[in-house]
């Protein structure tokens, strides 16, 4: 989470108890509330506040349980250590799938050998 200081505590701190450190909650439309230890503050303390996040490309890999990722121009391949290349017999893949042929047929399957460069597809 990124924010910008405010006095000697961060902007994007301010959904969270300034006691106990617990996620402030929505009890009313006058106040958050600790559910913890009670504490309130008022909403027109926070209003037109937000929250800003910055997500690394690691953290997006582990969510979508991605091997890893590499971006190639406006295409996201992801590597798949189950396929061997039929040329070279190397274990691990890259791939990126697209539709090619009529909706209600399957999608291609565009592989690339990190070890040899040798494309290679899969209609499924």
């Amino acid at each position: 989470m990124m924010g910008t200081k405010m006095g000697s505590r961060h902007q994007s701190d301010f959904m969270f108890c300034e006691i106990c450190g617990t996620m402030l909650s929505f009890d009313s439309r006058k106040y958050v509330q600790c559910p913890l230890c009670k504490f309130k503050k008022k909403t027109t303390e926070i209003a037109g506040m937000e929250i800003k996040y910055t997500v690394s490309e690691e953290q997006i890999r582990r969510e979508l349980g991605l091997s890893s990722i590499e971006v190639s121009g406006e295409r996201t391949r992801s590597m798949d250590y189950n396929v061997r290349c039929p040329k070279c017999s190397n274990k691990g893949v890259y791939y990126h799938t697209q539709q090619t042929r009529s909706a209600d047929e399957g999608q291609t399957m565009f592989y690339n050998c990190p070890n040899c460069g040798y494309n290679f597809t899969d209609n499924t």
